[in-house]
């Protein structure tokens, strides 16, 4: 991972970061998800404004190979990790996993105790290795598609 770098995200990685989105939910998903309720969480045309809005509405950190964004988390500030996404082409590799650190440590560090996730089916066990643990199953309505999701925390200490 001596290649992988974490940055902030900037307004100009908009496309791209849609793009990791789009991509992960629809190869990662299709174990999990049908491919109508995939098209609702990740449809084919985004709405750009939309993404902008939320992004721009939490901490982002990108994780770069080279000049190419490879994954990408947003935090709230306030404790909830609202996105996690890795290309699928850049899976397996411990990417999240820097990612995932390095918001614990930036939460640590402003006096947040606990974080907190919507994790989906896919990402669920990744989270749980990350020592989250589900509170409650749960189903959002998403462009009239019900996926299931599992709501999830977990109590952050100095050392991780």
């Amino acid at each position: 991972m001596n290649n992988i770098h974490l940055r902030p995200y900037h307004p100009s990685d908009l496309n791209n970061i849609i793009h990791i989105f789009t991509e992960a939910v629809h190869q990662l998903g299709i174990k999990h998800y049908s491919p109508a309720q995939l098209s609702a969480w990740a449809p084919s045309k985004p709405d750009r404004q939309r993404w902008h809005d939320r992004l721009e509405s939490m901490v982002v950190v990108v994780a770069e190979q080279g000049a190419t964004i490879v994954g990408f988390i947003g935090y709230d500030g306030a404790g909830l990790v609202d996105l996690l996404f890795v290309h699928p082409a850049f899976t397996r590799r411990g990417i999240a996993t820097m990612l995932i650190q390095a918001v614990e440590r930036l939460a640590f560090t402003n006096g947040v105790s606990q974080l907190q996730t919507k994790a989906s089916m896919v990402a669920r066990p990744f989270f749980e290795s990350r020592g989250f643990v589900v509170i409650a199953e749960e189903t959002v309505t998403i462009r009239g598609e019900n996926l299931r999701r599992f709501a999830m925390d977990k109590i952050i200490k100095p050392t991780q």
